[in-house]
């Protein structure tokens, strides 16, 4: 019973079998033994990967967040800060006023005390606001000759 070509010799065949049983006996143990753990752990790892990439993605959107937060409040310090500004210069502008008016005020008393003591008699209203008048004028052009020939430039 030997085939000349071994093609169906009863030994190849019984072989061939022994094989194809042997290759399926090992394929129900790998695939019901080895393959459960190892698809096990591609899914934890999977599903951790994907926790991994979610967390990420909530810390960049806070991230985003803060950086948002910290502009706004960086703005609202800038506008804050603008309003501080611009109430200090009121503030320098009504002192600088004031200052002014108690200076005129003072030097048109000394002006009253000095006319009445060089004339030697009381200074009636329209005598003194033109006195008055005269010697501001005459302050005023010493304090602009004296800013501006002193180099700083201030009043």
């Amino acid at each position: 019973m030997l085939d000349p070509t071994g093609i169906f010799d009863l030994i190849n065949t019984t072989l061939l079998f022994w094989e194809f049983l042997t290759f399926g006996i090992l394929l129900f143990l790998v695939v019901r033994y080895l393959f459960p753990p190892i698809k096990e752990q591609i899914d934890k790892r999977q599903k951790e990967i994907e926790g991994a990439i979610d967390e990420a993605q909530k810390t960049r959107e806070e991230a985003r967040e803060l950086l948002a937060e910290y502009r706004r409040q960086i703005e609202e310090a800038r506008e804050e800060g603008d309003r501080i500004v611009q109430r200090a210069r009121e503030e320098i502008g009504r002192e600088r006023e004031g200052a002014i008016r108690d200076v005129r005020s003072e030097v048109a008393g000394m002006v009253i005390q000095a006319s009445e003591q060089v004339l030697g008699r009381t200074v009636d209203h329209d005598e003194h606001e033109r006195l008055v008048a005269q010697a501001l004028d005459d302050l005023e052009a010493e304090v602009a000759a004296g800013s501006t020939g002193n180099g700083r430039g201030t009043a």
